[in-house]
């Protein structure tokens, strides 16, 4: 082989590579669009009735995504998460997965009662540490420490009253919580800075 055919022969293979990452890009870019536009820029949510997912696990946005996407998760007050989740492959739904869960976390400021958070505090301590740690950059699970009051109301009244899926651990320790200490976390999570 001539060095005139294997330089025009690795032009061509850079070429074909940067299409294909070029197409990848897109495709990645297309499927971050989709979600911003319910949870914001990056994944930080503006708005309390949608979750910030920026920084949440992997496996925990895959997980939540398949469960939108088989009908085992209630896509709550908007049912969009229901619509955009039917059309997407496993592998989209990891690409999206990783890409939210490297963008870093920030906490909502929104209004909170500092009594209430104090108790929450202590509830968290004894029901939800174990697997949400002690602030987002442990959370083995989903991210509570300032995440949007709104959807933690949403979601916690779903675990309480068995319309969501959970793992035994969780179905235990929010049995174990009444509505008026479920408020409480909310409180104690939405104080996070």
């Amino acid at each position: 082989m001539s060095e005139k055919t294997k330089v025009v022969g690795a032009l061509l293979a850079s070429a074909l590579l940067s299409l294909v990452t070029g197409a990848s890009v897109a495709s990645t870019d297309l499927l971050v669009y989709k979600c911003t536009v319910c949870h914001g820029a990056d994944g930080i949510s503006t708005k309390s009735v949608f979750p910030t997912i920026a920084g949440l696990p992997v496996g925990v946005q895959v997980d939540a995504i398949q469960g939108y996407r088989k009908g085992t998760r209630d896509c709550g007050p908007v049912p969009r998460m229901c619509k955009v989740s039917q059309n997407l492959t496993d592998d989209e739904i990891l690409t999206m997965a990783e890409y939210f869960a490297a963008q870093p976390f920030r906490p909502a400021e929104q209004p909170f009662d500092a009594a209430l958070a104090a108790r929450g505090k202590h509830l968290h301590e004894d029901y939800c540490e174990v697997c949400h740690g002690d602030g987002p950059a442990h959370a083995e699970k989903g991210i509570l420490h300032g995440q949007w009051a709104g959807y933690l109301r949403y979601s916690m009244s779903q675990y309480r009253t068995g319309q969501r899926a959970q793992p035994p651990s969780m179905r235990r320790a929010t049995e174990a919580l009444s509505e008026a200490d479920t408020e409480a976390l909310v409180h104690y999570y939405a104080s996070f800075r």
